[in-house]
This record gives C-alpha cells, structure tokens and sequence, in this order.
C-alpha cells in the first residue's frame, strides 16, 4: 500500500525540507565564488516526492584523519554526517558508511558503522525516510565497479542493520561509433520505497530495469520496471516480484 500524499509531512520531512535547502543555497553560493563548472557536482538530480529519496547535499570532507580514505561525504539533519570511507591501508573488507557527528577538533564521533563493501569499488549510498517510522532512514548503497551490481539494503537509526540485496541495475544503452553496449547503472535514485503492511516496497519510476537473476531461471534480463518491485518483511527478508508472482532464492539441499 503506498503513502498517501497527507503522510509526505512526517518530522522527518519537515527536518529535511529546512536544512537541505538552505544547505543548497549555501553550498551554490561557495561554488560562484570559485569555479562556475563546480556547480554542477552539487546539482540535485531529483527531487523531493512521496517515497523518493532525500537529496541531501554532497559536500567537502570535513573529518582531520590521517588513517582513512574518503570518496564522498554528505550532510544530513540535527548536525550529522554521513561518508563513504576505507582504511588508506587497503584491506579484504573495503568500504563501509560511516554516520557521525564532528568534534570541536574536525574528529569525527561515530555514531554507527555499516558492514563492509568487501571487493566493491564504489558503496554509494541513497537515503529515503523510513515510511514506517520518521525517526529512521532506509538506505540503499550501490555497489561495483565500473557497472553497478545492485542495492545493498540498510536500516539506519542508532546504528546500520542489512536487510537484504535488491539484485537489479538501470540499463542505459551507449552507443560510441560502431559499438553498442549496455551500461549498468545505480538504480536508487530511481527507486521510490512505500509501507508494505509491517514492511517496506520498492518500486522503480523509470522504462525498465536490468534484473540479475529472475529466480526462475532467467539471467541477466531486461524488463519494464512497471513488472518488477520488491518488498521486505521481517519474516521473510527480501521478496522479488515479477508480474505480480513472488520470487524467492531456492534453499539449497543439505
């Protein structure tokens, strides 16, 4: 069942509706006083809507560090941050999400850490307000290399808590000259997440989506994204639907 339009003004909402705005008014106004073609890396891509994600602005690093690697940083309400970071010493495990607020010193106050990355490239996260409570965020963090591979699924509140993998990409078609191929891309700006009776949906406003593995079978395929969406349930985790029948991993015999 999707929210209606009276549930859009949650605190959440409104928290967000103040602080992101003038954050992009002041972030535009620094990039004038440098370089005109910096403004585009601020540019918000899509905008605020009922089950869409948040733009919360992107912006310079902000943590004195001398043991992390920071590909990108973003503010977010009541004075807290959230980046995309690994260990200059490169380990097995990569990237996590790191949430937390500055100390006097620019030291950064972990309030919560996500699970790793592992041997993904990129951990790109994109965040919607929790329809089923305003307090939290749903997050869903991109992973790949130079092709996404689909959608980590994350609680964030106090802390980060996994709730599954969304196994789809947005296909875009490029042509260069004689060659033709089809790139994968981060779905999530796409993606729109609406209460499902205890849990949560997610649909995908764009033409088609690229589908890993339809769990009858078919691998990578492309469909209209009207056909696909899942949902999540404590129970039973992550469901995929495809035309309206529910598709679930086989268990595997012991």
């Amino acid at each position: 069942m999707k929210a209606s339009p009276d549930q859009a003004e949650t605190p959440l909402f409104q928290k967000v509706r103040r602080f992101w705005i003038p954050a992009l008014i002041t972030v535009s106004v620094a990039c004038n006083q440098t370089a005109p073609e910096a403004e585009e890396q601020y540019a918000m891509p899509f905008a605020l809507e009922v089950g869409g994600p948040i733009p919360y602005a992107e912006i310079a690093d902000n943590v004195r560090h001398d043991t992390m690697l920071i590909q990108v940083t973003f503010a977010l309400p009541d004075h807290h941050y959230m980046m995309v970071a690994s260990n200059i010493e490169e380990d097995f495990e990569g990237l996590r999400l790191y949430y937390y607020t500055l100390g006097p010193d620019s030291s950064a106050n972990s309030v919560a850490v996500s699970s790793p990355a592992y041997d993904s490239w990129t951990m790109l996260p994109t965040l919607f307000a929790d329809p089923r409570d305003s307090s939290r965020h749903i997050v869903l963090a991109n992973l790949g290399e130079r092709n996404s591979w689909g959608q980590k699924v994350l609680v964030l509140s106090s802390g980060y808590r996994d709730l599954g993998f969304l196994d789809v990409a947005l296909p875009e078609r490029i042509q260069e000259e004689d060659t033709a191929y089809v790139k994968l891309k981060n779905i999530a700006p796409h993606a729109r997440c609406f209460p499902e009776h205890d849990g949560l949906r997610f649909e995908f406003a764009c033409d088609s989506v690229y589908l890993y593995d339809d769990l009858r079978g078919g691998l990578d395929l492309t469909l209209p994204a009207s056909s696909v969406h899942y949902t999540w349930d404590a129970g039973r985790g992550i469901t995929l639907w495809v035309n309206g029948e529910a598709r679930r991993p086989v268990p595997e015999a012991s």
